[in-house]
């Protein structure tokens, strides 16, 4: 029989490519992933305070679950001196080098333009742009629940909350911590102050605590700083406080603690950069994402209470978002309408604003 190439050819085609492409799955390495090697700097103060302590223990755990080489560069200043420590740590292979503190922005960024075969995480919000990326947790979250259970325990109607620096992140917390306050106590009023992070002592927070309960009548202090001081303060003169560590021991003052799975944090940023998958420039890791919850730990707290915060937490893991929904500033400017939410850029870098109740306190 005489063979008819012409239709064959279709055939023949088709072996060719599945032979072509066998050869090629079977010689073709698969790229592994990259091994990661995570470097942190820490600041020359403070280093050793509950924030810091926390973060970094979730870091190493996350590190040595994933069999990630974990370095460390200490005491460095925020400045162009400490390039030093980048390089040391790129030195040591380090290809993702993150900080757990507000600042090294223009370090990062240096940083970034001098090794771009590794990626730079910072928290502050507007520092992010080709290796240098930005990633936070969603505090805000915790300081609505804090603000419900204070609302709730509140006698006098005047709540205290002391802060660092007036950024947008923290008054977005401050705002939060307000909004939780009078989503139960909407006659409740919160005081607020602003310390400086860099130079602010305990010291100082805690006479300034002194001043709002001998003055203002404040019966609940709330805080956002690297420990618990005020929260101390408030127990030790037989106020409500409101934690945000675990190095204060239970006590029916101490109203409820703050908690955050660092490592479940440090774990998402490693399994991306380690899968070369393009990396987010932008995270902002929710109650979910971030395993957050507050611990109610006093016994001073009913049941009623710990229902009402419970079910704010649910509402939270659902997907409910407190900046949404009617609210007002300080001055009663409309800033947020029924049907809208305040997005994730104008919260974490453009927010300067008080909402309703909270006043400022010099």
């Amino acid at each position: 029989m005489k063979w008819n190439w012409k239709r064959s050819l279709p055939h023949l085609i088709l072996l060719a490519a599945l032979l072509a492409y066998a050869h090629l799955f079977f010689t073709t390495e698969v790229e592994p992933q990259r091994p990661v090697r995570i470097g942190i700097i820490l600041p020359d103060q403070q280093a050793s305070e509950p924030w810091y302590r926390i973060a970094c223990q979730g870091l190493t755990d996350a590190a040595n679950a994933m069999g990630a080489e974990y370095l460390i560069e200490q005491d460095v200043p925020d400045s162009p001196t400490g390039m030093e420590a980048i390089d040391r740590l790129h030195a040591k292979g380090a290809n993702l080098i993150v900080t757990a503190t507000y600042g090294y922005g223009g370090l990062f960024q240096a940083a970034g333009q001098k090794y771009p075969d590794t990626n730079f995480y910072t928290i502050i919000p507007s520092n992010y742009a080709g290796n240098v990326r930005t990633y936070f947790v969603r505090i805000y979250q915790l300081r609505y629940l804090q603000g419900i259970l204070a609302g709730l325990k509140t006698q006098t109607g005047y709540i205290g909350f002391i802060s660092y620096d007036r950024t947008p992140d923290n008054v977005q917390e401050l705002d939060a911590f307000a909004l939780g306050v009078r989503h139960v106590n909407p006659t409740a009023h919160v005081l607020a102050a602003f310390q400086p992070l860099l130079g602010g002592t305990d010291e100082d927070a805690r006479r300034l605590a002194g001043r709002m309960i001998r003055d203002a009548h404040v019966d609940v202090l709330a805080s956002h700083r690297v420990n618990d001081a005020v929260a101390a303060y408030a127990v030790k003169n037989g106020i409500y406080g409101l934690a945000c560590y675990d190095e204060l021991p239970d006590d029916p003052h101490l109203l409820a603690r703050t908690v955050i799975d660092w490592q479940k944090v440090w774990s998402t940023l490693i399994k991306d950069n380690a899968r070369k998958s393009n990396p987010r420039a932008f995270y902002w890791f929710d109650v979910n994402e971030a395993a957050m919850t507050l611990t109610i730990t006093s016994p001073a707290v009913t049941a009623g209470e710990r229902a009402r915060v419970a079910q704010a937490e649910e509402a939270l893991k659902n997907g409910f978002e407190p900046f949404s929904g009617d609210i007002r500033d300080n001055e009663g400017h409309v800033r947020c309408r029924a049907g809208e939410y305040i997005d994730d850029i104008t919260l974490r870098q453009e927010m300067d604003w008080l909402v309703e109740g909270v006043s400022l306190y010099e």
